[in-house]
């Protein structure tokens, strides 16, 4: 399990996983430093495992905040794309999907979304498929000319059922 809260008011992103693939992260134009694809993978232990009356789960879950900023890219996915398999058993891959992501991350969330699936499906050929594909895009838009104020929030959700 993954999970994020957005908060518009603060201009923030908290976020924790449990045992679930990591986060991509694509810093907007606006952002110093690289511009290039962060995993965020905050330590987590799997959601559901009954050890220890979840005091493991509880010590070792951490919860994590960024601060949002305008033409941020943030990519919440499952291991079924990542997992995904060609007809050589190759897996389609968290470095694959991150240039992706970086080449591609200036298009509107439905085409970006598109074009994954799409990259992904052209990866995989006729390989049968055993585990879903779902990804959840979250970019960051400023639409105030000149203002701070992050106004909306385009968040696209895609999934494919094998």
């Amino acid at each position: 399990m993954t999970y994020a809260i957005v908060d518009l008011r603060a201009r923030t992103l908290t976020y924790a996983r449990a045992g679930h693939t990591p986060l991509m992260f694509l810093p907007g134009p606006g952002c110093e430093g690289s511009h290039r694809v962060q995993v965020l993978a905050p330590d987590g232990l799997v959601l559901g495992l009954k050890i220890d009356k979840g005091e493991m789960f509880e010590r070792l879950l951490a919860e994590e905040t960024m601060v949002l900023h305008p033409g941020d890219l943030y990519l919440l996915f499952t291991d079924g794309i990542t997992e995904a398999m060609n007809a050589g058993d190759d897996c389609f891959g968290e470095v694959r999907l991150g240039h992706l992501i970086e080449e591609h991350g200036h298009l509107p969330s439905d085409e970006l979304r598109e074009r994954v699936l799409r990259e992904v499906q052209a990866f995989v050929g006729d390989a049968p498929q055993h585990d879903d594909i779902t990804l959840v895009l979250l970019k960051i838009d400023k639409r105030a000319a000149g203002g701070t104020t992050i106004n909306a929030v385009d968040a696209e959700l895609a999934e494919q059922t094998s």
